[in-house]
């Protein structure tokens, strides 16, 4: 098969795995892969690392890499991306979680929502938007196959400004029904999960297994049991409105504003950390530890090369023989609504249940989601829609009508004051958005 393959920040370590399913999915065989990145070092390890399981599988596939995006672009089929803004040792998203602390907003995570998911959406959607265009002149039939957050927002900016098929990947549906199967004593494959809603504030509204519907005691279970790490706070939620969010507690509460509960890091609640602590400790343990990574021991020749014994959640070789050949597949993805949940917004970028095929992603219907669950994803799309236009347009009133719409803020009066700190902690990145 005859196709081209762009790899979008191909220097995340992430693309390693993605090369070796591209590689070991067999109808794939004589696709062009491309690799492509403004940081050539790390493009290079990764390339280095994935020739070799090339090799390894004896994969037909030919892989190059480029700085050039124009290069990257042209002619490409798909496109994959995981591009990312947290900067060198993540200091850049350290910035932001560390100026919010001073305004009593602690970030769990920060990428999505609450004033550091802003500032993130206000630099990366830029990088985006430029994609996109770069794409409706070199690749204007491409799919674009999107890993980064804000997942939503991104995804609707591309979607809205450029006209590229976007479709976003997120392994959070994945990794709760595994959890579920565990609390039901079941095989994960057993069960039939419906759940719709944005990115990282999914809602689980349908269970069955074997045709039997099995939410009801699955709610029994979780609320009868010890609450465990990760699902404390979503415990909570189910409680008291009766849906299960899923997502995990670190990127669920930062959409309600329990998240202001803390105006310390040592007061979070739920067992969660504040980002900024975990970035920190990220980069003293790379300082202290004097050995190389696995990606470069793999580089090197000196361990084996990464074939996977597994698919992955987001299942890149399958997505793509799926988009290529029209053989569908049903997978979790973030496309628009489409009507697929009648009572949200038919642009807003969802995460649901949909058809992958050579059509692109069809959503399967779900159904309204309960008036409670409706509301919070509202807010969030909204306050989404606001950040995509801020950003695309560089419109300082925009972003902060964005911010003053967050949940993680309490009254209007910190809105710019909070803004303005960021801004200038970020200098260059965000200087379109300082205050005239």
């Amino acid at each position: 098969m005859k196709r081209k393959v762009v790899l979008l920040g191909a220097g995340s370590v992430y693309f390693e795995w993605v090369i070796a399913e591209l590689a070991t999915t067999p109808e794939l065989a004589g696709c062009s892969v491309v690799m492509y990145d403004i940081d050539k070092r790390r493009m290079d390890l990764v390339r280095r690392a994935a020739s070799r399981t090339i090799a390894k599988v004896k994969a037909k596939l030919k892989l190059t890499a480029t700085t050039d995006m124009a290069r990257a672009l042209d002619g490409a089929d798909f496109a994959i991306s995981s591009i990312g803004v947290h900067g060198p040792g993540a200091r850049w998203h350290k910035l932001d979680c560390d100026v919010c602390a001073r305004f009593g907003v602690i970030h769990t995570t920060g990428d999505t929502i609450g004033p550091a998911g802003i500032s993130q959406g206000l630099r990366i959607i830029p990088i985006y938007h430029r994609i996109g265009q770069a794409m409706r002149k070199y690749c204007p039939d491409v799919i674009l196959l999107n890993h980064s957050n804000p997942m939503s927002a991104i995804c609707r900016a591309v979607i809205k400004h450029s006209g590229i098929r976007t479709i976003g990947y997120c392994h959070n549906v994945a990794g709760d029904a595994h959890w579920f199967a565990k609390l039901l004593n079941v095989k994960t494959e057993e069960l039939e999960v419906t759940a719709a809603g944005p990115n990282h504030m999914v809602w689980l509204v349908g269970l069955r297994r074997q045709g039997r519907d099995v939410l009801p005691e699955l709610k029994r279970r979780i609320l009868r049991m010890k609450p465990e790490p990760r699902h404390i706070f979503a415990r909570e939620v189910l409680q008291l409105l009766d849906v299960f969010p899923i997502g995990g507690d670190r990127h669920m509460v930062e959409f309600y504003p329990h998240a202001r509960e803390a105006t310390r890091p040592e007061e979070l609640r739920y067992g969660m950390r504040w980002r900024s602590q975990t970035i920190e400790e990220g980069r003293l343990a790379r300082e202290l530890s004097k050995e190389p990574t696995d990606l470069e021991l793999r580089a090197k020749g000196l361990k084996p090369p990464v074939v996977p014994d597994r698919v992955s959640p987001e299942s890149m070789g399958e997505q793509i023989r799926a988009l290529a050949l029209g053989r569908e597949k049903i997978h979790y993805v973030n496309v628009p609504n489409q009507g697929a949940v009648p009572n949200l917004p038919d642009w807003a970028v969802l995460e649901l249940k949909a058809v992958v095929g050579s059509h692109g992603a069809r959503p399967i219907f779900v159904g309204d989601l309960p008036p409670q669950a409706a509301r919070w994803s509202l807010q969030h799309i909204y306050v989404h829609e606001l950040l995509v236009d801020a950003a695309v347009e560089g419109c300082r009133q925009k972003a902060l009508q964005a911010l003053a719409c967050d949940p993680m803020m309490l009254n209007f009066h910190e809105v710019e004051p909070l803004f303005d700190a960021i801004v200038e902690a970020q200098g260059p990145r965000l200087r379109q958005f300082r205050r005239r």
